[in-house]
């Protein structure tokens, strides 16, 4: 029988388990990317057309993300393909996970949180790259105002560091808080329904009603990650964007 909390226990709700699961399932997640990818590779090597539904899955998701990355960073964007790949079927399989009765890593905060580093430092990452070192800290000063005085103008660009710091640090915590938000709390409400009417001995799986609606929020929530993600190499590489149209 399909269920939302089949680790959950009556002391520690949805979930619950041992220190290690959120780890274990992470790996056993990141093995399964790295098994379909190399059955898709290895395919697509030996015949021009793949035939197998994974290969077929794998293709559409890279033309996919690729399609994303050229549209929201620039025509850079393909280099970040197998990144933002990544990051999306980590998400949506870990998503996955929790609707078909395992633990789902994305309904831990730690994971969420660990995703998120990762993202922002690749973002960081990319803008030194792209910028050098002086560029990617010149942009935390803003734009240069012309028409005040220089000391206006060093008050104005400590101002802003410190906001553009603090939103650097904040997208970090916006990123996981609203994964983890989104994905516990389903699996809490399908968990909760599935305990909500018994007859005798029987639970009504009412929780099953949600299932198509837990598959488009495992969905949407990828999405909207790996969008963010997009958005933010997009607005960090921004120069390069510039080189490319000339």
């Amino acid at each position: 029988m399909l269920e939302f909390g089949a680790l959950a226990t009556a002391e520690g709700g949805h979930g619950a388990g041992a220190w290690w699961s959120p780890i274990a399932y992470s790996v056993f997640v990141f093995l399964l990317i790295v098994v379909a990818a190399t059955v898709a590779v290895s395919e697509v090597k030996r015949v021009r057309i793949p035939r197998s539904p994974v290969a077929r899955a794998m293709e559409h998701v890279y033309l996919f993300i690729e399609n994303m990355c050229i549209s929201v960073i620039g025509p850079h964007g393909t280099k970040y393909v197998p990144f933002i790949s990544t990051i999306f079927l980590f998400i949506l399989l870990s998503n996955l996970l929790g609707i078909f009765g395992l633990m789902a890593p994305t309904s831990v905060f730690g994971v969420t949180f660990g995703l998120a580093v990762v993202t922002v430092m690749y973002v960081q990452y990319e803008g030194i790259r792209v910028n050098g070192p002086l560029g990617y800290v010149r942009h935390f000063f803003g734009p240069t105002i012309e028409g005040i005085p220089w000391w206006g103008r060093m008050m104005i660009a400590a101002l802003l560091f410190g906001v553009e710091l603090i939103s650097e640090a904040a997208k970090m915590l916006s990123l996981s808080l609203r994964l983890y938000g989104n994905i516990s709390g389903e699996h809490e409400v399908g968990a909760q329904l599935g305990n909500l009417v018994h007859i005798g001995n029987f639970s009504v799986p009412l929780h099953a009603i949600l299932l198509p609606l837990g598959v488009f929020v495992s969905v949407v929530q990828a999405l909207v990650f790996t969008i963010l993600a997009c958005v933010y190499l997009s607005l960090m590489t921004a120069h390069e964007a510039e080189g490319h149209a000339h």
